[in-house]
């Protein structure tokens, strides 16, 4: 496979900036909204930075993909309003995330041979409860996820009780560390997911067999079936 660069979870931060001066494919892993209270950053910070990165992939649409997070998922809909929302913001949220010219540019997943890239991962249980309706919507699972997340927005919204909800399994948007910990069975074995979504405080990836979370305010190369740091 081709080498991919991947952005992990934004949050105003301006690590993802030497992105732009990389030639060849590159993934955004969502979560470009909402700051960290106790970080440096603010709302404002973020909301420039998207509009960067907007503007990015649309000069490289090819190139570049952009996936939603659930930090995105509440500014299609406040009432799917998680920590840190902001009122004051949704507006401007929302006019990229849904505007004519730039809703097309966002997606769930992006598949590239064995590798699923995707913000929280897939949780067999989460996927076993939809895969009816999924299997109706096409022929691959990057196809099947992208359409569904349009069609059915509120399955995007399941949260387990591992991250304070009320159903048995995350959605791709929602999983957590701690479910995918706990699986035994996954819903793909041939499959590596590459998340983010859940801060890691120690600054490594956490590297399992099929799930690699990577939100650690790092950029980092995938290359020849292996991981390593982008060094600019």
């Amino acid at each position: 496979m081709d080498e991919v660069l991947i952005v992990p979870d934004i949050h105003g931060r301006d690590f993802w900036k030497p992105a732009l001066k990389y030639k060849g494919k590159i993934i955004f892993l969502g979560d470009y909204t909402d700051p960290y209270p106790c970080e440096e950053f603010e709302q404002e910070d973020a909301y420039q930075s998207l509009l960067q990165i907007v503007e990015f992939k649309q000069e490289n649409p090819e190139r570049v993909t952009l996936l939603i997070g659930n930090h995105e998922m509440h500014y299609y809909n406040e009432y799917y309003a998680c920590s840190r929302f902001d009122f004051h913001y949704f507006d401007r949220y929302n006019a990229i995330l849904m505007g004519k010219e730039t809703s097309d540019l966002f997606q769930v997943c992006k598949q590239i041979d064995n590798y699923l890239f995707i913000h929280a991962g897939i949780i067999k249980g989460w996927y076993d409860v939809h895969l009816k309706e999924l299997s109706k919507l096409g022929k691959t699972l990057e196809e099947q996820l992208n359409k569904f997340f349009f069609t059915n927005r509120r399955a995007f919204f399941e949260v387990s009780r591992s991250r304070g909800g009320y159903h048995s399994a995350g959605s791709p948007l929602w999983a957590d560390l701690l479910e995918h910990f706990n699986e035994t069975v996954h819903f793909n074995n041939e499959i590596i997911q590459i998340i983010g979504h859940t801060r890691l405080t120690d600054k490594d990836p956490v590297i399992m067999d099929n799930v690699w979370m990577l939100d650690n305010q790092k950029l980092y190369l995938l290359k020849n079936n292996e991981l390593e740091k982008y060094i600019v």
